[in-house]
């Protein structure tokens, strides 16, 4: 061998070695972290899992969004969260700028970000059918804070494409939502026009028509349509349809007083939403049987499910059902004559309710406290946070709590042995009532003829 063959097999040995020492060098010097160590957590206000591809999950964003900023009923709630997690599904399906755009803002908590991101990008789309999607998933977000808004984002997405089944049941929902009955029946409708005819879809379809029906107060045809739908679920072992229909029972059983049934629907549902380890449906399904237990007067059981509901919420980070919960667990402190532990909760609920700028739950608490110092005897606390919870619903132009306060500020009066302005506060409250509310006017005009002289 020659010298410069000599010396290229030495250059041709030495140069992988080196690499393979850098190397090592490089795994000693820069370990891997520590998996015990805790790591920051994101600035999504629940701390999602992440799958393998490094995106955060569609189900844990949207569990984080409702339990911030959706105020409404679980069975809102639980349909807002299907619609959300939809969306959010869709949006890291496209992987687009403008998507990627907008779920940067979730992350963010930019909810208005996001939705301006989604507006521009449906404006653009040429294709009518991709934009109609669009402004179903604007909708979808816009319901977290205004149904009216969600519903003009609804119209506009069947206005350009007809056919659009998604658009049109999420119409039916806000209009019964907003108790406008034959505009959400025209909606359904459509939406059961639309659809194929399997069995799963007619499911679908008599569920709405079960939900439309109790908004109504027929709580006959409802309990049919559910059951029908319920049936069809079973037979075809989805679990899922199984679970929210069973939801739909419990809440119309708790709602017309027959506990037995309700209780048997909920721990039904819990059994699913156990198996499919959904947390956000667990805390739900725990509440709601908390409180339906609360009803029933059974406290010990309302307390077991109010505290695995907290449980649950606490380590998912859901802050506004733990604010809820806090307030149904101060509610039933509060029953229960443990009125400093009752004062705890309250204010543990309006300090996270301002802390995720929920205005209407803020006021809420506000007149939770109120009653919870009246009968504490301290009167010039309570009258100031009735006036403080007077003054958000003022804002918000919520009739219904503005009426509850004023009710509730007439009797504190009315304690105060301050007849007059009493009256006065009740006659503002029927001034306030909505049209439709015949049960709260007669029960206000019925105050004011036993307490005060005309």
């Amino acid at each position: 061998m020659s010298k410069n063959d000599e010396k290229k097999h030495w250059i041709n040995w030495l140069v992988p070695a080196l690499l393979i020492i850098i190397a090592i060098a490089v795994f000693v010097f820069f370990p891997s972290p520590n998996t015990e160590e805790k790591e920051s957590p994101p600035s999504l206000t629940t701390a999602v899992k992440e799958d393998n591809a490094g995106a955060f999950s569609a189900l844990d964003i949207s569990n984080s969004l409702i339990s911030t900023y959706f105020y409404g009923s679980d069975i809102d709630k639980k349909e807002q969260q299907q619609a959300l997690e939809n969306t959010i599904t869709h949006l890291q399906a496209l992987n687009t700028i403008d998507t990627q755009n907008t779920l940067s803002e979730f992350n963010k908590n930019n909810i208005n970000s996001a939705i301006q991101f989604l507006i521009t990008m449906a404006n653009q789309q040429e294709n009518w059918r991709e934009s109609a999607k669009t402004w179903v998933n604007i909708g979808n977000i816009q319901n977290l804070t205004s149904a009216q808004q969600a519903l003009q984002a609804y119209k506009k997405a069947s206005e350009l494409d007809p056919n659009n089944s998604n658009a049109w049941n999420r119409q039916g929902h806000i209009h019964r939502q907003l108790k406008q009955f034959d505009q959400a029946e025209i909606a359904y409708k459509k939406v059961q026009a639309l659809n194929n005819k399997s069995s799963n879809n007619t499911a679908f379809s008599l569920a709405n028509f079960g939900l439309l029906s109790e908004s109504k107060g027929d709580h006959e045809e409802a309990e049919k349509a559910f059951l029908q739908a319920l049936e069809i679920y079973s037979m075809n072992n989805s679990d899922s349809g199984i679970a929210s229909t069973s939801e739909n029972l419990a809440s119309l059983y708790k709602n017309a007083g027959q506990f037995d049934k309700s209780e048997k629907y909920y721990l039904s549902a819990l059994e699913i939403h156990q198996k499919l380890e959904r947390p956000q449906n667990l805390a739900t399904t725990h509440s709601a049987l908390g409180s339906l237990y609360q009803k029933m007067k059974r406290s010990n059981k309302a307390l077991t499910h109010y505290e695995k509901a907290l449980e649950i919420s606490l380590n998912n980070n859901f802050k506004g059902n733990i604010a809820s919960l806090y307030s149904n667990l101060g509610i039933l402190a509060q029953q229960n004559g443990k009125l400093e532990k009752s004062k705890e909760y309250f204010e543990k609920s309006l300090e996270l309710n301002k802390d995720i700028k929920r205005s209407n739950g803020t006021a809420d608490q506000y007149g939770n406290l109120a009653i919870l110092n009246r009968n504490q005897k301290k009167y010039a606390i309570a009258e100031d946070y009735h006036n403080k919870a007077i003054e958000i619903y003022r804002e918000n132009k919520h009739a219904d709590g503005i009426v509850s306060q004023q009710i509730n500020l007439g009797f504190l009066y009315k304690t105060m042995k301050k007849t007059a302005k009493a009256c006065d506060t009740w006659q503002k409250a029927l001034g306030n009532i909505q049209q439709d509310n015949n049960n709260r006017q007669q029960r206000i005009e019925k105050l004011i003829l036993g307490n005060c002289n005309n």
